[in-house]
């Protein structure tokens, strides 16, 4: 019988757990997705629309006086970018637009959209 394999073996798996493994100093943050919440006091439905890194991305359509939430995934807001978010009422010709917003990941946007569009709001958590 030839010990041979059974100590290259051997060796391999020593060597394996002598190795030592150097642990990254950046911290490496948690891709969680994050979710918007729409709640739509207009009189008309409203397409809802996610504006980064120079794109928009619809996200849906919020009934008249009802409200979605939505789950975004995480790469929309990855590195500290801003997004904005724009509602589009079917059937009219003015939109809103949020100003940028920092969101990180898991976090919650609830915005409110009312009967006059100037008067919408948003919140961040």
């Amino acid at each position: 019988m030839n010990a041979h394999p059974l100590r290259l073996m051997l060796l391999a798996a020593l060597l394996t757990g002598c190795a030592h493994r150097s642990k990254s100093s950046v911290d490496v943050v948690p891709e969680e997705d994050w979710t918007l919440t729409v709640n739509n006091h207009h009189w008309l439905d409203v397409s809802v629309f996610v504006l980064y890194d120079g794109g928009r991305t619809r996200v849906g359509t919020v009934a008249a006086t009802h409200n979605e939430t939505y789950t975004l995934p995480f790469r929309m807001i990855t590195s500290g970018r801003s997004v904005q978010f724009e509602a589009n009422p079917i059937g009219a010709t003015r939109n809103v637009r949020t100003e940028a917003l920092l969101v990180r990941g898991g976090g919650h946007v609830e915005w409110t959209l009312e009967s006059g569009l100037e008067r919408s709001s948003v919140a961040i958590w």
